[in-house]
């Protein structure tokens, strides 16, 4: 699996997590890989439809599976939003011009905390793959003029975080 397709699979825990504040994020986790292990698109496993026709129940059943490495990542970023959260969000408002944080929808929100975990905590990950990655999910999951306006809050967010 793809990092890019990692990220989607955060943004939906990430997304979860903000609706079940109650509830541990390790819950949240193992409720998603649950329901992954049986509804998720086979496709991610990069198999052509041809052939998925002649798989048995029980080989696509191993695709939708999460692998461990894959499991990792995604487990290690979506822990380390929650337990940086308030970190995250004052950046992410120190990012807004004339707009507060609450005021975001629950899906911009998730995929900014998102992109600055990475711009802040994430080293192995250059800033502008993760302002481009966040754009991408914006372009996918929420409106239309979302992906310029996340682009530009993750603009000033790099900036701030540059230069100290």
């Amino acid at each position: 699996m793809s990092r890019k397709t990692a990220r989607k699979h955060i943004l939906n825990i990430v997304f979860q997590a903000e609706f079940d504040v109650d509830v541990a994020i390790e819950q949240i986790m193992n409720t998603y890989d649950e329901e992954y292990k049986t509804t998720a698109d086979v496709s991610d496993a990069g198999v052509d439809e041809e052939k998925l026709l002649e798989m048995d129940e029980d080989k696509i059943s191993r695709l939708r599976t999460i692998h461990n490495n894959d499991k990792k990542f995604i487990i290690n970023e979506a822990k380390g939003i929650v337990e940086h959260k308030a970190h995250i969000d004052e950046l992410i408002a120190a990012g807004l011009d004339n707009w507060e944080i609450d005021r975001l929808s629950k899906v911009d929100l998730s995929i900014l905390r998102i992109a600055v975990y990475e711009i802040v905590y994430a080293d192995d990950i250059p800033n502008a793959v993760a302002a481009n990655e966040a754009v991408q999910l914006a372009k996918q999951f929420s409106e239309d003029k979302a992906p310029g306006f996340i682009n530009g809050v993750l603009g000033k967010i790099i900036d701030l975080t540059e230069k100290g």
